[in-house]
């Protein structure tokens, strides 16, 4: 069940009233039963392999903690749980990769084994390992029990698409059973209703179907027309994304409980390292935390720094899906990176943006999206082509001016993001009164309405398949 459905509204709202229902002892059993019930309702025969993960990689914790050689079975949980997440996510991709190996040595063709990706797993695996990690560093005292170790990994809201958790924030909130309040439960309908705005209605129904006329077709259009989708497809994706994760947020603020900013205003960035600072937050984290600084970080010298900064980008390229066109754009973002690095000091990320940043903004803004090509087509080839008709396509002809507008109605509203988002509990607090009660009635009833008129016209989230 993906979230901007009438079959996942009806999930929710049985999980809201028994969670209502029951006492603070029973919710979290409640919670866990809903979300293996929300994974089995997706694919019944993989909620076997999640119990089998959550299972396996529980015993390798508890042996971790009474072992004398603890790093052993740290080492066996990170192997096992990347191993089932390589074997799901790359075994097409290598065996693609052998195929013309096999057929020049041993005239024989590999055959493709298509392996349905299982739901979350990029996300829960991460989770996992980030876990144990964070438990054989000390920086967890008490490992949890089974029960609460289950609900960490497979919590449904952000099951599908993150934000990716860490045991130190989220833990203790499941430990108390979370804090249901009328404020909070304000906060997760809006948080909700900007999401399905988000996903649904700019990046569904508004950016989506040139970005899928142009990309569906490479080199069909004329050069503006490229450039134009391009510019769609980096806010559709956006959108889309950051729509999905903040109603992830709004359903665990119903249920009590808070989920980490995933995004912040990513095209305001000034640089490459204040964009991966506000794009996916938990997974820039996680990537710093548990490969970027084991690998040694910024500690040996800027050539090795650089050198760590594009092997992580490489492979984060890589967990977003198994594909050449994953690990070139992961490889770019490295380049972009160890290229920015010494000069790091000159731009402080915290500051607030001004006019004066426009220019830097532009062109960070422009690299990301050109380099969302190759996120977006599905070969090499398909890739050159849009980037060959931007430069060198015909420029003749009227230019797609409706989609041009709605490019830059994406980018005001992007830009809004950035004023509001500070202002967001004091606005909502402008409602409090009576008469303000029944205008946010209904202002998210209209949001509502309107979400439900072009719902037909959406698709799947696009991180869905990663």
């Amino acid at each position: 069940m993906l979230f901007p459905t009438l079959s996942f509204a009806v999930f929710l709202c049985l999980v809201l009233a028994g969670h209502r229902v029951l006492g603070n002892r029973s919710r979290a059993a409640w919670l866990l039963l809903t979300s293996l019930l929300f994974y089995f309702l997706w694919l019944p025969p993989y909620l076997l392999l999640l119990l089998a993960d959550i299972g396996i990689n529980y015993a390798l914790l508890r042996g971790m903690l009474r072992s004398a050689h603890p790093k052993r079975w740290l080492t066996a949980s990170i192997v096992f749980t990347i191993g089932i997440l390589a074997g799901f996510k790359y075994l097409d991709f290598l065996a693609g990769i052998a195929a013309p190996f096999a057929q020049i040595l041993w005239n024989t063709e590999v055959p493709l084994p298509h392996l349905l990706l299982p739901l979350g797993i990029s996300f829960y695996s991460f989770q996992i390992i980030a876990l144990h990690v964070d438990v054989y560093r000390g920086q967890i005292d008490a490992p949890p029990r089974l029960g609460r170790y289950a609900l960490f990994v497979c919590f449904f809201p952000q099951l599908i698409a993150g934000p990716i958790l860490r045991g130190s924030e989220f833990l203790p909130q499941l430990a108390s059973g979370g804090e249901v309040s009328r404020e909070r439960s304000r906060r997760g309908l809006w948080l909700i209703a900007i999401g399905l705005l988000k996903k649904v209605v700019l990046g569904d129904f508004l950016l989506s179907p040139m970005v899928d006329l142009i990309y569906g077709t490479p080199g069909i259009a004329s050069g503006p027309a490229h450039l134009i989708a391009t510019y769609a497809f980096a806010f559709q994706i956006y959108f889309d994304f950051s729509g999905y994760t903040d109603m992830a947020r709004g359903i665990a603020n119903l249920l009590g409980f808070h989920l980490p900013l995933n995004f912040e205003e990513p095209y305001l960035s000034r640089n490459p390292t204040e964009f991966w600072r506000r794009w996916h937050m938990t997974l820039s984290r996680w990537l710093r935390d548990y490969l970027y600084i084991p690998l040694g970080g910024n500690r040996q010298g800027s050539v090795r720094t650089g050198a760590n900064l594009f092997a992580t980008m490489l492979l984060g390229g890589l967990w977003h899906g198994a594909g050449w066109n994953f690990v070139l754009w992961g490889a770019f973002h490295g380049v972009l990176l160890a290229l920015h690095r010494p000069r790091r000091g000159k731009t402080d990320p915290e500051a607030p943006v001004t006019w004066r940043d426009a220019g830097s903004i532009f062109l960070c803004f422009n690299a990301v999206a050109f380099l969302w090509i190759f996120f977006r087509t599905a070969t090499f080839g398909d890739a050159a082509t849009v980037i060959q008709s931007i430069f060198t396509g015909p420029w003749a002809g009227a230019p797609p001016t409706w989609q041009a507008l709605l490019v830059a109605l994406a980018a005001a509203l992007h830009l809004a993001e950035r004023q509001l988002r500070p202002r967001f509990d004091q606005l909502r607090s402008s409602f409090d009164s009576l008469p303000g009660a029944a205008m946010e009635g209904l202002i998210l009833g209209a949001v509502l309405a309107l979400v439900v008129a072009v719902s037909g016209a959406g698709g799947e989230f696009i991180y869905f398949q990663f």
